[in-house]
């Protein structure tokens, strides 16, 4: 017979591999998932029911804008989260990104998490670009920006017309992120 302190010991074993092993499908399409996939431009879609400039963002304070009141030439759509690591690994790059390109630019966030928890990290980081509120908005955003797998993070380059240029899966990297933007400015 086994032991009391044996039986625990497995008990707690087994529920530590049942929680990894959640955790892991929770956040296995952020880590494996890394490929480059290019759109076509808005223009060549069909069915498209509204125009990128008509999308919704909600900002940390509750308030509606558009994607079409933001003036910059080319933007640069970032979903992620907190809690998301490879979201957290790419958010230097992007600060980079927009301190560098300035006024032609505009990245912003698409955040799936609390409004808490977003400023805390934006102060945290010290993030130079907005982030929006996706909850509400996520399947209409995953369709609209062709982010098909639900993948954070999820990365969209839209163009002057406010077509998707450009889009990518996973962690993108500042080389990538700067030939895309300088293609289009």
């Amino acid at each position: 017979p086994m032991k009391r302190s044996s039986v625990l010991v497995v008990a707690i074993s087994l529920v530590s591999i049942f929680a990894g092993i959640a955790l892991f499908q929770l956040s296995a399409p952020t880590l494996i998932t890394s490929d480059i996939q290019s759109v076509q431009p808005a223009s060549e879609k069909s069915g498209s029911p509204q125009s990128l400039n008509s999308i919704p963002l909600i900002d940390l304070q509750g308030k509606t804008h558009t994607l079409g009141d933001i003036k910059q030439a080319v933007l640069v759509i970032n979903f992620w989260a907190t809690w998301c690591v490879p979201c957290r690994q790419e958010v230097p790059d992007l600060i980079s990104l927009q301190r560098e390109y300035g006024d032609r630019i505009q990245v912003l966030g698409l955040a799936f998490d609390s409004v808490e928890n977003i400023e805390s990290f934006a102060k945290e980081y010290q993030m130079n670009y907005p982030s929006y509120l996706a909850n509400q908005h996520i399947p209409m955003y995953s369709s609209v920006f062709k982010n098909n797998s639900g993948a954070l993070p999820f990365t969209a380059i839209i163009n002057q017309q406010r077509e998707i240029e450009y889009t990518h899966t996973g962690i993108v990297s500042l080389e990538d992120l700067r030939r895309e933007v300088s293609r289009l400015l």
